[in-house]
């Protein structure tokens, strides 16, 4: 049975759109960018939302503000034991446990990797080595994403046992016109925010 406390995320190593996975592994910690909003130590969420409504970082409209909010609470909820997924280069994803609780570093300012949890490196492996339907899902294009759902399956890679015919019932929807045609197959556990998430990283 999973410690229901324990919390599971993805998180994307590009602070200021730069690759910064390595720096991640050396310096043991995981970090967000945005670092002119200031330390966020005991803020709510209506106080980071005004740190980071600020002129110097002009969202292109209040659902691009809302996601960057959204990456801000759940970095701010990490704890100690907590499991970040990092993928990187769509080759390898590595598993790293949360030792503690949010920090503002201002050394990293600079490195827009102010905004950190300190981590424990626990595992690296080939994407190769998971399921789809788990692969699809960390592949998405937000930065901080939570992995709640799949807090068995991750238990079970970091156990190592075998995820590969880890099965997920899935519907298939068609919706076929003269001039258009969508194909969509669907895990049965994929929710509405999913498949919003999956139609904003389409460049259509």
């Amino acid at each position: 049975m999973q410690n229901n406390s324990k919390q599971y995320f993805r998180l994307r190593a590009f602070p200021n759109l730069e690759d910064h996975y390595e720096d991640f592994i050396k310096n043991d910690f995981v970090a967000l960018g945005w670092p002119a909003t200031g330390n966020l130590v005991g803020k709510s969420k209506e106080e980071v939302r005004a740190a980071l409504d600020i002129e110097i970082y002009k969202f292109k409209n209040k659902r691009a503000l809302g996601l960057a909010v959204g990456f801000f609470m759940r970095l701010l909820s990490m704890k100690k034991g907590d499991i970040i997924v990092v993928p990187h280069d769509n080759k390898t994803i590595t598993f790293l446990e949360v030792t503690s609780t949010y920090d503002y570093d201002e050394a990293f300012i600079s490195d827009h990797m102010a905004h950190q949890v300190k981590t424990k490196f626990l595992k690296k492996i080939s994407v190769s080595d998971i399921p789809l339907v788990f692969k699809k899902s960390i592949d998405t294009m937000a930065t901080l994403i939570s992995l709640n759902k799949y807090a068995e399956l991750i238990e079970d890679l970091l156990q190592e046992k075998d995820t590969k015919n880890s099965g997920f019932s899935t519907h298939t929807f068609v919706s076929d016109s003269q001039s258009k045609k969508i194909i969509m197959t669907i895990s049965e556990n994929v929710d509405r925010n999913d498949i919003e998430m999956f139609i904003n990283t389409l460049h259509i």
